[in-house]
């Protein structure tokens, strides 16, 4: 939380909202090492196909990979405030002090994976420093807008995938994934319709 002296000399102003912003289902993930940016003013337009396969065909830092389509249960569990005191003699009054935000978690099954997808998926696990864009139903993407013209993902750090799961007859094997999202991921988030479809395309 950005709470440093010295405060503004009037509260910020809150903007009226002329229509709701919803991400809906989460269908694919694509991961990116932090550090790269799509940028409309120079050659890699985050609305155009040309500029997303620039990157997942790259052999650098750039590369983007892209998961297979999720199996089911994606969801972002918003990070719980961090507190101090409440109710004892630890804070003036003994009211409870704010301190901060946790991260906020993401979670999510992948259905009938290969042993090769499900190897390249944990593979993720050793990265420290990656970001995420998240492919939404009807072919949209909620990306971290940097300006007008650059956008980039979400910052995450501790990415899990687990081994697979099994339960027998009737039903689909499953291997489950989870990551955190920094506090305030979503402070800068926009969520963007390409003119291509990243569900089918990439």
């Amino acid at each position: 939380m950005d709470c440093n002296c010295p405060a503004p000399t009037s509260l910020t102003e809150i903007v009226a909202e002329a229509c709701g912003v919803d991400l809906k289902q989460i269908q694919k993930l694509a991961f990116q090492r932090d550090g790269s940016i799509f940028d409309s003013g120079a050659t890699s337009d985050i609305l155009e196909l040309s500029s997303w396969q620039g990157f997942t065909s790259a052999s650098d830092d750039t590369k983007i990979v892209i998961t297979p389509l999720i199996g089911g249960d994606p969801t972002i569990e918003a990070g719980e405030a961090i507190t101090t005191g409440g109710g004892d003699n630890s804070t003036l009054n003994g009211v409870e002090e704010v301190e901060g935000v946790n991260p906020s978690s993401f979670s999510c099954l992948f259905k009938s994976l290969s042993s090769t997808a499900e190897k390249q998926l944990k593979a993720l696990i050793c990265e420290k420093n990656l970001v995420v864009y998240l492919f939404l139903q009807g072919g949209r993407i909620a990306v971290a807008e940097l300006s007008a013209q650059t956008h980039t993902g979400f910052p995450i750090q501790s990415v899990f995938v687990s081994d697979r799961n099994n339960a027998g007859f009737g039903t689909k094997d499953t291997v489950n994934m989870s990551f955190e999202l920094q506090e305030g991921w979503s402070d800068n988030l926009v969520v963007l319709k390409p003119n291509f479809n990243p569900l089918t395309e990439l």
